[in-house]
């Protein structure tokens, strides 16, 4: 889910900065002066509006889903994320925070009119400082009855259910299923020495007569 909000997010920037330096330029498009419509600020809210769905959607569903993380009986096996993940979570999270600053103050330098744009990606670089401020200690990698859940910068649902095959490959868990569907994670979530009680528990949910295991999972220890 962050992953695809984050492509969708990078998608409309782009239209939504060549519209600014449009105005900010006084280019003309189709020998209109942009710079001179009278709608532009419209044009700027509805830009803005829609880039603050989408990281209100992104924000809702990481703190729920890592919030649901920080009971450790919700599960039956779970671990805190690993401190290699974790310093590659931070990493990802100071990198999106200050590329929406700047995005945001670009967006003002340019031109004061598209203020509710810079607002908005202040409010995303506000959301992920805070995210990485508080949520860390909730990261955490469980396993349901159903499910394996992962926590981080983006919540992971990987079910049990139509469940065909699971393998390693590139230091990545895939979990495959029927219809071509593929889920995974980087199998670092995990820390060092937890290998062998993620792989006992999760054989012991899944039948094994329905669901192959690769050598390379096998061997995690």
């Amino acid at each position: 889910m962050n992953r695809s909000i984050n492509i969708l997010l990078v998608f409309f920037s782009f239209p939504a900065f060549a519209f600014i330096i449009c105005v900010a330029f006084d280019i003309h498009f189709f020998n209109i002066p942009l710079a001179e419509l009278p709608f532009k600020f419209h044009i700027f809210i509805g830009v803005a509006t829609l880039l603050l769905l989408l990281i209100i959607r992104r924000s809702v569903s990481r703190w729920v889903g890592v919030s649901m993380t920080r009971d450790p009986e919700r599960f039956i096996w779970s671990t805190p994320v690993s401190e290699e993940r974790k310093k590659s979570v931070r990493l990802f999270l100071v990198m999106e925070g200050m590329l929406a600053l700047f995005a945001g103050i670009a967006a003002y330098v340019l031109t004061k009119e598209s203020w509710p744009v810079a607002l908005v990606y202040g409010i995303m670089a506000l959301d992920q400082f805070a995210f990485l401020a508080i949520a860390q200690s909730w990261f955490r990698v469980g396993v349901t009855h159903k499910a394996v859940v992962v926590a981080d910068r983006e919540v992971r649902l990987l079910f049990f259910s139509g469940l065909r095959r699971v393998e390693t490959h590139q230091q990545t868990l895939y979990f495959e299923y029927i219809e071509d569907l593929q889920l995974f994670f980087p199998v670092n979530c995990i820390p060092e020495g937890k290998y062998g009680e993620f792989r006992t528990v999760l054989e012991e949910r899944i039948n094994r007569d329905r669901v192959f295991f690769s050598e390379g999972f096998k061997a995690l220890n």
